[in-house]
């Protein structure tokens, strides 16, 4: 009796339809998902940047430098977007010392997309740029670090301190010699008296012979050898109180703007030159100054360390008087083919130029109170 009412309560049960539990479960399913997808996977999403100095550079030939090149690598998952650049940068020493900071705040992307890094993403050729220019110089060091915000980060990247001066970009300084062309240049002067015939350089007998216009000449430069010079059927020659030399400028310039190029070294084939002994002991006979398109000069003033007088006869001890200085190499050339047929010679030299800057003019000046008429038979940079 009993058992048939306890079956008779089994039969009468109601189930769950079978639509419904799945239904269920799909929704008890989605719901996980949804649950780890909004709350636990986000846990597990970083932002992480990485970026890397590859160069500065001087876009527009100012010699100051508005262009920074990077390497930004996202090994995070999630899209960085930068919203603010700053760039800092303080001279050699300072680094620890925020006061001395100096902030260039409108430096940004040069292009707005590079802003944005996607997770996985590695862009080598960024670029970031700004108006307030960052000066180079091989007389200081100047160090810089970058800063970036971007959207969701808690603090900002902020990169170490680099030293700049080693990221400059060496794409177009001087590889090859570049000579000047003195005579191309508008340079006429004279060698001495103007009814002598105008190459009283072409010489023979010496350790050297110069050729002129069509050649180069390869000659020793301190601790070089087969320095590259040009020489024209000109040459500039300096100004002096004596004979016809009176009516050179004191100032004679080279203007390279419309050709600007950057080196490390300027090398001279000269200076000796007429009367070029007769000048004080203490005293420079010529100025050699090359301004740099930011207007930043190098200067020397030359005296008798590299100055004497051409002709071997005209010098105490009929004898080189500069090269004992060790700053010029001498250069024997030998008895002039033509009148008067005197034994001469010349110098070579070089300087150490701001290789970070492009070179704007060179200018030679005269202090005009001596007798000394230096001779500059050729330029070159390299």
């Amino acid at each position: 009796m009993i058992t048939k009412k306890i079956a008779r309560i089994y039969r009468r049960r109601k189930a769950v339809s079978p639509v419904i539990a799945a239904i269920l479960l799909i929704a008890l399913t989605v719901a996980a998902v949804a649950i780890v997808y909004f709350l636990i996977i986000p846990s597990f999403r970083t932002y992480k940047l990485e970026a890397t100095i590859l160069s500065v550079n001087d876009t527009n030939k100012d010699s100051l430098y508005n262009q920074i090149t990077m390497q930004f690598a996202n090994t995070g998952t999630k899209t960085v977007e930068i919203y603010n650049v700053t760039i800092w940068v303080c001279s050699n020493g300072d680094q620890g010392n925020v006061d001395l900071w100096i902030p260039l705040l409108d430096w940004n992307f040069s292009n707005p997309n590079d802003a944005s890094i996607d997770p996985s993403e590695i862009d080598s050729d960024v670029k970031i740029s700004g108006d307030q220019q960052i000066g180079l110089t091989i007389v200081e060091d100047t160090y810089c670090r970058v800063e970036f915000m971007f959207h969701g980060g808690r603090q900002p990247l902020l990169l170490d301190w680099f030293r700049l001066n080693d990221y400059w970009d060496e794409a177009d300084i001087l590889v090859d010699f570049n000579n000047l062309d003195l005579t191309a240049g508008g340079f006429d002067g004279t060698i001495d008296d103007p009814s002598r015939v105008a190459n009283n350089y072409v010489t023979s007998g010496g350790d050297y012979y110069l050729n002129e216009s069509s050649y180069y000449n390869f000659l020793p430069v301190l601790d070089e050898v087969d320095v590259q010079f040009y020489v024209g059927s000109q040459i500039m020659v300096m100004h002096s109180i004596n004979g016809n030399l009176t009516e050179q400028p004191l100032v004679q310039s080279i203007d390279l703007t419309t050709s600007l190029f950057r080196s490390r070294k300027f090398y001279l084939l000269g200076l000796a030159g007429s009367w070029g002994d007769e000048f004080p002991s203490s005293a420079w006979a010529v100025k050699v100054t090359i301004t740099y398109t930011d207007n930043s000069t190098n200067e020397w003033e030359l005296g008798h360390d590299y100055i004497d007088d051409w002709w071997y006869g005209a010098n105490p001890g009929n004898v080189c008087i500069s090269a004992p200085s060790g700053k010029v190499t001498e250069i024997d050339l030998g008895l002039q083919t033509d009148t008067p047929h005197s034994h001469i010679h010349t110098h070579t030299t070089k300087f150490s130029i701001d290789f970070y800057k492009y070179i704007k003019s060179i200018t030679f000046t005269d202090p005009g109170t001596d007798a000394s008429g230096a001779h500059i038979i050729s330029i070159t940079f390299r």
